[in-house]
C-alpha cells in the first residue's frame, strides 16, 4: 500500500512539476522573442524599408534573388538623389540593373557605359593637371607612377592641344610614346605647330622621360581593361565622364565586366574627387564587385561620411571583402541599414549573423528530488530546483538565414534600431 500512495503522490507531483516547467519555459521563451527584438511584417514592398527622409550615407544589400537587389538599388538611388547626390553605379554585366535603371529614372537621365554603348572617357573636359593627377593616382602599386610623370603627360596633353584638339583618353592609348619626340620633330617641319610649342613639348617629355614605360604600360592596361566601354576616335564627340554626366544630373553607369579590372575601377573611384571638390555629395553603387580589387574602391569605402556614400550589393557581401573580417565589419559598422536574404556558405552566414548582432538569452535547467520517510506513517518529500543562467546568442542565427528563401529578407536599420523580418512581394 505505501509503494501503491508513495507512486501516486510521485505522478502528482511530476505531473504538477511538469505544468509549472511548461510554464517557466514559455515565459522565458516569450522574454528571449521580446529580447531578439524581431519585429515580423506581413508580405511587403522591399522599397517601403528604404525612407528617403533618412540619409543614404553606406548601405549593405547582401544575398538573395538578384531582381530583388535591383528593387533595392533602384529604390536607393532614387532615395540619393532626392537628397542630392550624385550617383555612379559599377557592376558586372547586370543588365536586369540597367534595364531597370532606364525603366526607373528614364533614359534621359541614365547615362550608360557598356559592350553596346562604349562611351566612356575620362578625359573629357579635363585640364592637363586633372589629366595627370587623375592617372598618376589610378595606377596600381605593381606599376606607379612617380609625381615626375605628369611633365610627361602635360606634353602629351599640350602637343594635342597644339593640334587644335581637346585630349581624349584614346589618343594616349595610341601614342607611340617611343617615336613621340620624333612625331613632335615631323609636326613642327610640317608647320602643324610652332617651334616653341614643339620645344616646350619636348623639354616637358624630357623632364618626365623616365616614367616613359610606366606611363605606356598604364595606358595599354586600361586599353585591355576598358575596351568595352571606352571611347573610340569613330564616337569621341558623345564621349562621357563621371564630371559631365553629374553636371546633366546624369546617374552614370558603367559594366566593369570583369571584378579584376582594378585600373578601370580605379580611374572611375577617382573621378568623384573632381565631382566632390565642387561641392556635390557622391554615391558610388557597388554591385557584384571585389571591394579590394582596387586601391581607390577600397579607400573609397573605408573614407565614407556624409560626402562619400557607398552601396554594397551582391549575392554574397562579405566575399566580395575578400574574406577579410576587418573590412567587412568595418564597412558593415557604417552602415545605416543591411537587408540580408539567403545565403548557400556557411561561413558568410557566420559573418552576417554577427553583422546583424547578439542577445542576452535566458535558458533554464531544473533538478528534482523525492525522498520517503517513515515514522510509523508514511510520507513524501521531494524538492525541485530551477536556474536561469543568460548568456550571449546571434539575434538571427547562421543556419536560419541559410534557410531563407529567395524572397525572405531580414532587415536591420540602425536608425529607427528596428530589426525586421518580412518577405517580399
Amino acid at each position: 500500500m505505501r509503494n501503491y500512495l508513495n507512486g501516486l503522490a510521485g505522478m502528482h507531483i511530476v505531473g504538477a512539476n511538469n505544468r509549472m516547467n511548461r510554464r517557466t519555459l514559455r515565459k522565458i521563451q516569450e522574454a528571449n522573442e521580446m529580447n531578439q527584438g524581431i519585429i515580423r511584417y506581413r508580405p511587403s514592398q522591399i522599397e517601403a524599408f528604404i525612407d528617403d527622409t533618412v540619409p543614404v550615407e553606406s548601405l549593405l544589400f547582401s544575398g538573395g534573388a538578384n531582381s530583388i537587389r535591383v528593387r533595392k538599388m533602384l529604390r536607393a538611388i532614387e532615395c540619393a538623389c532626392i537628397q542630392g547626390y550624385m550617383v555612379l553605379v559599377m557592376h558586372c554585366g547586370n543588365s536586369e540593373l540597367e534595364q531597370g535603371l532606364n525603366g526607373y529614372f528614364g533614359v534621359n537621365n541614365v547615362c550608360l557605359a557598356n559592350r553596346n554603348n562604349p562611351i566612356y572617357d575620362p578625359f573629357v573636359g579635363a585640364s592637363n593637371a586633372e589629366i595627370a593627377r587623375l592617372v598618376i593616382s589610378s595606377a596600381p602599386k605593381n606599376n606607379k607612377i612617380n609625381s615626375v610623370g605628369r611633365y610627361y603627360l602635360n606634353g602629351v596633353s599640350d602637343y594635342i592641344k597644339y593640334n587644335h584638339k581637346s585630349p581624349r583618353c584614346y589618343m594616349f592609348i595610341n601614342c607611340p610614346h617611343l617615336t613621340f619626340i620624333d612625331r613632335v620633330n615631323d609636326a613642327e617641319s610640317q608647320g602643324r605647330i610652332s617651334s616653341n610649342e614643339a620645344r616646350m613639348v619636348i623639354s616637358q617629355i624630357m623632364q618626365g622621360e623616365v616614367e616613359r614605360g610606366n606611363i605606356e604600360n598604364f595606358f595599354h592596361e586600361l586599353s585591355l581593361q576598358g575596351s568595352a566601354v571606352l571611347a573610340k576616335k569613330s564616337n569621341a564627340a558623345y564621349a562621357v565622364n563621371l564630371l559631365a554626366a553629374a553636371n546633366r544630373q546624369q546617374i552614370f553607369s558603367v559594366d566593369i565586366q570583369s571584378g579584376a579590372n582594378a585600373l578601370l575601377i580605379n580611374l572611375l573611384v577617382n573621378e568623384t574627387e573632381a565631382v566632390i571638390s565642387q561641392g556635390s555629395k557622391m554615391l558610388i553603387v557597388v554591385d557584384s564587385l571585389k571591394i579590394n580589387a582596387g586601391e581607390a574602391l577600397m579607400n573609397y569605402i573605408k573614407r565614407g561620411g556624409s560626402a562619400n556614400g557607398a552601396i554594397v550589393s551582391s549575392d554574397d557581401v562579405f566575399a566580395e571583402f575578400g574574406g577579410s573580417d576587418s573590412d567587412f565589419f568595418a564597412f558593415a559598422g557604417k552602415c545605416s541599414k543591411l537587408i540580408i536574404s539567403k545565403h548557400s556558405s556557411a561561413y558568410s552566414c557566420q559573418k552576417l549573423s554577427d553583422a546583424i548582432g547578439s542577445y542576452d538569452k535566458q535558458e533554464v535547467s531544473s533538478s528534482f528530488s523525492r525522498n520517503v520517510n517513515y515514522f510509523g506513517r508514511w510520507g513524501v518529500g521531494s524538492g525541485q530546483t530551477e536556474n536561469i543562467s543568460i548568456k550571449r546568442e546571434n539575434i538571427v542565427k547562421p543556419e536560419e538565414i541559410q534557410r531563407l528563401n529567395n524572397d525572405e529578407v531580414y532587415i536591420l536599420d540602425k536608425d529607427s534600431g528596428e530589426l525586421s523580418y518580412t518577405s517580399v512581394i
